[in-house]
């Protein structure tokens, strides 16, 4: 009995993964114009910090405490359509990142930077999360937690690191 639900639960989790695999590739195949994106032009009064290349912004949604966005000003739709020349504002997106808990939640644990996977998010413009905890409900951080080798999100490190891996 254990060997059949098993084997069950193996065919199931396969079929899934497998329609989330499509469901993704077709999410990316329409780059959207940057009328269409709300991250390419987004108002300056909600600029929370800014350099040349990235912009900081509150989540319209948040799920913690604090709920930032950094996005690159250059459109990309996500962390699936990342290439080399990427590698820089991503890392200036961490650096970002990095400045501002230093600057602000200093001390502060269980802060976590990440991406989503598609066709795990709702905006196709890359964003790095900072979320503060507590997460807002309790439940959210199950959203923003790296499971299953990071199906739906992404630790920020493990992003830069497959990357830097895929050109070297």
């Amino acid at each position: 009995m254990n060997s059949i639900s098993i084997r069950s639960v193996a065919v199931y989790s396969s079929l899934i993964l497998n329609l989330l695999l499509i469901v993704g590739s077709n999410t990316m195949k329409k780059k959207p114009t940057t009328q269409e994106c709300p991250f390419c032009d987004y108002p300056n009064d909600k600029i929370i910090f800014q350099t040349e290349n990235v912009v900081v912004f509150n989540d319209r949604t948040p799920k913690a405490t604090v709920h930032y966005l950094i996005c690159p000003k250059e459109h990309i739709v996500s962390i699936k359509t990342l290439t080399q020349k990427d590698i820089p504002v991503l890392i200036e997106m961490k650096q970002v990142a990095d400045q501002l808990i230093a600057e602000k939640f200093s001390g502060q644990s269980g802060i976590v930077l990440g991406f989503h996977s598609p066709p795990f998010y709702s905006v196709k413009h890359l964003h790095l999360h900072l979320l503060v905890p507590p997460f807002t409900p309790k439940f959210k951080k199950h959203s923003y937690a790296p499971h299953f080798g990071g199906l739906w999100f992404k630790d920020v490190n493990t992003v830069i690191n497959e990357l830097y891996n895929s050109v070297v």
